[in-house]
């Protein structure tokens, strides 16, 4: 059989997170009986030219990138084909399935684009490969045939996620994945997707991959990976990334349960939204070992909400910041500097807020309009911008960033600006720092909290405005 190598591109970021979609399919081929390698490049801190010595004797490469990785990925593309034009290159991740035919243009280097959730996909195309079949029966990818750019049909069906084998966590550098303050209360750390889809329209979120629809795994399943992990790398910290953790609360309820049930010690976190939490649903997480939890908040402004069509209002934020703290949870709140209609007054409106809410800890991102969002095309289709995918980053703590777009209201450089100001006026005030220091109870919360500092003060310098 084909022999693989999955390989995750590097990126700019102190704290490399593990490639959970390339793990996912490193197990999904490993199943099928396929010879898996990967190269986390990211964790490895290797330059897209050393990555070449790392693919020892192999059939075909898997690439994944997001946006701010795929000229990594191009790049890491054309090395490996420079070193062996015969090997197969394959690309996917949300970069590529948003913008196939254009990524294969500019990447003559990459021979097909997986587009979409890959699970069956890449079984597909490899027996394909192997077989030396045709490729125009193979639903969800693009590749070039007689010249040309071409694109299947996207595939209609969708993967039982309770059917999917385990992360091939064996297969990667693991030691090496940082938890992101403020997780990692615990060490060592894992980070788990449970569920796939949303169906919320932020204007600020992209969903090539899982799409609108919610499907989750069952609390069963969910459990015996945690329990698998915990048993084989002795994890002791989870952080789940579900987009939205709480949607199905029942769900979310039957994992707590589960895990109270099993007696498992373990700590962990997640992200969901304001109006999918309530009291008797956050107290069974906090008994099952969570211990924060964090909400997208955005912005204090209502009507920068409904320009976001986020679907909240001020009143549920409170509430839920409020319930997570009467039980005892730790509230991690995520803030936008740049939405569409912000000005001087609505920033500073959004820094009193959080203040006010007195969340334990804030993330002022300045808002990036990612392709595929209602936010690109608000700002950057069309207008010509020739602006380097590497700069469309998350650009929140720890994160030094090149804001992707200005407005008649705020410039680049004021965004800069008050996303620094954000984080001196929020974490600087002697109640904040009073009130980190009446909550620390152990060892592994001072760290949290060092790790934290040391990673703000790159965000907490001031810095030049405009004109200034």
């Amino acid at each position: 059989m084909l022999k693989i190598t999955l390989i995750n591109p590097p990126q700019a970021s102190q704290y490399s997170q593990p490639p959970m979609g390339l793990a996912l399919l490193a197990a999904v081929l490993e199943r099928g009986g396929y010879n898996v390698a990967v190269v986390d490049a990211n964790a490895l801190k290797l330059k897209p030219e050393n990555v070449v010595p790392q693919v020892i004797d192999t059939d075909v490469v898997g690439l994944t990138a997001m946006t701010p990785t795929i000229n990594a990925a191009i790049a890491i593309a054309h090395h490996l084909k420079k070193a062996d034009p015969d090997l197969t290159l394959i690309l996917g991740g949300a970069h590529a399935t948003l913008l196939p035919e254009e990524t294969l243009i500019s990447a003559p280097e990459i021979d097909v684009v997986i587009r979409g959730e890959g699970e069956e996909t890449v079984i597909e195309l490899l027996r394909a490969l192997e077989d030396k079949q045709p490729l125009g029966k193979i639903p969800g990818i693009s590749y070039r045939k007689d010249g040309k750019v071409v694109s299947n049909a996207a595939r209609a069906t969708e993967v039982d996620l309770d059917s999917l084998p385990f992360l091939g966590y064996h297969l990667l550098p693991w030691q090496r994945y940082k938890p992101h303050p403020p997780h990692g209360r615990a060490l060592p750390f894992a980070a788990i997707i449970t569920s796939r889809g949303c169906p919320y329209q932020c204007g600020y979120c992209s969903k090539p991959i899982f799409g609108n629809k919610f499907r989750g795994q069952s609390p069963q399943r969910v459990v015996a990976e945690i329990a698998y992990y915990q048993d084989k790398f002795a994890i002791k910290e989870f952080a789940f990334y579900d987009d939205v953790f709480t949607l199905n609360r029942q769900r979310a309820y039957g994992i707590a349960e589960e895990l109270i049930k099993r007696e498992l010690k373990i700590v962990w976190t997640c992200e969901t939204r304001v109006n999918l939490v309530d009291k008797d649903l956050l107290t069974r997480m906090k008994q099952a070992g969570c211990y924060a939890v964090a909400y997208g908040i955005e912005s204090a402004s209502p009507e920068i909400l409904a320009s976001l069509n986020k679907g909240i209002t001020i009143d549920k934020v409170e509430e839920a910041i409020r319930l997570s703290r009467e039980v005892g949870l730790q509230t991690i709140g995520y803030f936008m500097i740049g939405c569409p209609g912000e000005n001087q007054e609505t920033i500073v409106a959004t820094i009193e807020f959080a203040k006010k809410l007195k969340v334990d800890f804030a993330q002022f991102a300045v808002t990036t309009p990612f392709p595929g969002t209602g936010l690109y095309d608000l700002y950057l289709k069309d207008k010509g911008d020739n602006i380097p995918w590497e700069n469309f980053v998350y650009g929140g703590a720890g994160n030094q960033i090149n804001p992707v777009f200005e407005s008649a209201q705020l410039s680049r450089a004021d965004l800069e600006y008050w996303k620094g100001r954000a984080y001196r006026e929020f974490y600087l005030r002697p109640a904040y720092i009073w009130q980190r220091l009446k909550q620390v109870d152990s060892i592994g919360d001072l760290r949290l909290n060092l790790k934290g500092f040391l990673m703000l003060l790159g965000d907490i310098k001031p810095r030049p405005r405009e004109g200034a």
